[in-house]
This record gives C-alpha cells, sequence and structure tokens, in this order.
C-alpha cells in the first residue's frame, strides 16, 4: 500500500480517536450530573411518603379519581428515548421493547384506540416512520431537565385522564441500573395501581422520622387527589431522570468502544504502515545493488 495513503487513514483514525474520547468524557460528566439531581430528591421523596403513609386509609377505599378504573376505549402510550444519537443500543433497545409491548396492549384491548406520545426526537421519528397515532410530541427533555419543566407532561396527562380523554396511560422509560446496565421498562401509569404507591412508601419508610406527623385537613379523602397529583408529577420526573441518565451512560460506553476499536485499528495501520516503509526501503537497497552490479 501506498505510504501517504497509510498515513492519511492512520491520521484521520488519530482524530477519531480524540473525538470519542472526548464525547466519552462528556457523557460521564452529564450523567454524574443527572444522578446528583436525583440525589437531590431525597427530603421530597421522604416528606411525600410519610404523607402517602397517612393517606394509606383514603387509597385502601380507593378515594382518588386517579385509581378509578373504568371501561378502556382509549389508551395513551408515553415513550421516552433520546434527542441524539452516539448511544449505542439505547434507543434500539426502547424500540424493540416498546413495539411487542404495543402490539401485547392492542391485543389485550382491541376494541380500545392506542395513541402514541413520543418524547425525544428519536421517539417521534420512529413511531412517526412506522405510521403510529401520533398526536402530541415532545422533545428537547435531555440534560438537567428541572422538576418543574417536568409539569407540562404531568398537567397534560393528569387533565387528559381526568377529563376521560384516556381510560389508561402507560408510559415506557429506560430504568438506569448502572454504568453496564440499563433496562427498558413499562408502567401503567393511570389508573394508578397502589402497589406502586405501596413499594415507594415501603422503599422510604425506613427513612421516615414518625416522630413528626403531618396534620390532614379537612380529611384525607380531600386531600387525597392533591397529593397523588404531586406523587405522579415526582414518577415522571424520576422516569426522564433515569431514562437520561441511561442516555449518557449507553453514550459513554459507545464512545468508549469506540476508542478501543479505533485504538485497534490504529495499532494495525501503524503495523501496516511499518512494513510498507520496510518494503519501500528493501526495495531501494535492491534498487541500489542491481544498478551497482550493472555498471560492474
Amino acid at each position: 500500500m501506498d505510504l501517504r495513503a497509510v498515513k492519511a487513514k492512520i491520521g484521520s483514525v488519530k482524530n477519531i480517536t480524540e473525538i470519542t474520547a472526548a464525547l466519552e468524557t462528556f457523557a460521564a460528566l452529564k450523567m454524574r450530573k443527572t444522578q446528583k439531581r436525583f440525589n437531590e430528591t431525597k427530603a421530597f421523596r421522604i416528606a411525600m411518603a410519610r404523607v402517602l403513609k397517612r393517606l394509606q386509609g383514603a387509597l385502601e377505599k380507593n378515594e382518588s379519581i386517579f385509581l378509578e378504573e373504568r371501561e378502556v376505549k382509549k389508551i395513551l402510550i408515553c415513550v421516552v428515548a433520546s434527542d441524539r444519537g452516539f448511544c449505542g443500543p439505547f434507543n434500539s433497545n426502547m424500540f424493540k421493547f416498546s413495539s411487542k409491548e404495543i402490539e401485547r396492549i392492542k391485543g389485550e384491548y382491541e376494541s380500545a384506540e392506542v395513541e402514541i406520545l413520543p418524547i425525544g426526537k428519536k421517539a417521534i421519528r420512529f413511531f412517526k416512520k412506522n405510521n403510529e397515532n401520533v398526536k402530541r410530541e415532545y422533545f428537547g427533555v435531555g440534560d438537567y431537565w428541572k422538576y418543574s419543566e417536568v409539569k407540562e407532561i404531568a398537567d397534560f396527562l393528569l387533565e387528559s385522564f381526568v377529563n376521560k380523554d384516556y381510560d389508561k396511560v402507560y408510559f415506557f422509560y429506560t430504568k438506569f441500573i448502572s454504568s453496564f446496565s440499563q433496562k427498558p421498562r413499562c408502567v401503567e401509569l393511570f389508573p394508578l395501581n397502589k402497589s406502586i404507591i405501596d413499594n415507594f412508601v415501603e422503599k422510604e419508610e425506613e427513612k421516615i422520622d414518625f416522630q413528626f406527623e403531618h396534620v390532614l385537613e379537612p380529611t384525607p379523602a380531600r386531600i387525597l387527589n392533591e397529593v397523588v397529583k404531586e406523587f405522579i408529577l415526582y414518577l415522571i420526573y424520576q422516569f426522564i431522570l433515569s431514562a437520561n441518565t441511561s442516555e449518557h451512560s449507553a453514550r459513554m460506553m459507545a464512545m468508549r468502544n469506540a476508542s478501543d476499536n479505533a485504538s485497534d485499528i490504529l495499532g494495525g495501520l501503524k503495523l501496516e504502515y511499518n512494513k510498507a516503509r520496510q518494503q519501500h526501503i528493501t526495495n531501494e537497497v535492491s534498487e541500489i545493488s542491481s544498478t551497482k552490479e550493472a555498471m560492474e
């Protein structure tokens, strides 16, 4: 191979390695920042668990419109993906999982109309390309969303269920387990399953200080709906934070693998360059020797 061509390829691969290494560093920083956002909700989680614990009686009696079971005529499915690429199998895993689950839901409720609410540019593009029923969409839910900024999505879902625009609402997101593991999840958001509340209270119960209790006025049943609204807002915020953390983690690992692959290619190209250079030197020596012999 021509030495100049090999040298040019070596330069290109070095540039790719520098880019992927930079993207890996940025993704790692963003992942840590989203994890920090999650940890900042600790005080709220404990306070919410304390109030929900006091409302167990009202919850057992289903004294909330958000727990109301009704005939399923229309279903909304929210799917969270990313706005950007270069995040390995993050989006493809979600689309495989959600497509399978959507078919299952359609089969379970054959007479119901199913509408998709994609969150993220990749999700919007995927479901529109597959001709799904998409009437509303969101994007820009990436880096470091504030708690208040999730309210637009939460309010839309809450109002839609209360107004009976939808009888069931599902939420698909990628759960962050570790830097090496992220799993797509499906949560039935409405009607709210009491097991979600029970699991949340049980998880936070050890941290609750029972020396102080909230005074609930006028009655637990009257304030239950307002508390559930805040709980739903919190859940959606956590789902999106988890999806964002998973996205940054997947991008970090994808860029690390790309850097490793580029390093392997670079090593091969350097070896090829050295072989070609040695061959070039050998040819020159052979030509000099042949010329000398011809002159003699």
